[in-house]
């Protein structure tokens, strides 16, 4: 299965958050929720580039420790209470006019993978989410709490309609009852979540 799986996975880490001042900066479990979902896509065999999309030097120099990691400076017109698909599409979009590097990451890559910093204390892994992915012919998947509620931990879309800005219309959807950072409760009781799992 992995010739068919050449997944680029995209992180949205911008810091004008509302609700919570700076969260994908906030720390739980000795770890930022950046460094939380960066960590997520290293343990995947499918992944083969990660892309940080950030308007923050702070989330820069957090990122820059991690060699194989591209940083992308996010434009502002893609700031504030944006759709996330817009800010992937934006990515590939620039990915084009980039350097030789990135248009080749762009050229070998068959599945894009954004992943939101917050929802540090996900369950399912990023290669289960893409197998389930191919194997049912999705365009389109997305992770829902248990109650079926999106809550866009994971996204995962064929790559032609990300690049053409097209989202698909055929999406499933997976099982991942994980927290959303909104408040400080959310902050501990998703680090309690990670603790006991250790």
């Amino acid at each position: 299965m992995s010739k068919e799986i050449n997944a680029l996975a995209i992180i949205p880490a911008k810091t004008d958050s509302k609700r919570l001042k700076k969260k994908n900066l906030r720390v739980i479990a000795g770890k930022t929720l950046v460094e939380h979902a960066i960590d997520y896509v290293r343990n995947s065999k499918y992944i083969k580039c990660v892309i940080v999309t950030t308007e923050s030097e702070e989330v820069c120099e957090l990122v820059e420790k991690y060699d194989e990691i591209v940083i992308f400076d996010r434009d502002k017109s893609y700031m504030g209470e944006r759709e996330v698909a817009d800010v992937y599409v934006n990515v590939l979009q620039e990915m084009k006019n980039h350097s030789v590097y990135t248009r080749y990451i762009l050229e070998e890559t068959s599945h894009v993978i954004g992943i939101q910093p917050d929802h540090p204390d996900r369950e399912t892994k990023a290669d289960d989410l893409l197998e389930y992915f191919v194997d049912n012919k999705y365009d389109d998947l997305v992770t829902v709490n248990s109650d079926g509620t999106r809550n866009g931990a994971v996204r995962i879309t064929k790559k032609e309609f990300v690049e053409s800005g097209m989202m698909s219309r055929r999406v499933g959807s997976y099982l991942d009852d994980c927290t959303n950072i909104h408040s400080e409760d959310d902050l501990l009781n998703a680090e309690l979540n990670i603790k006991n799992r250790k």
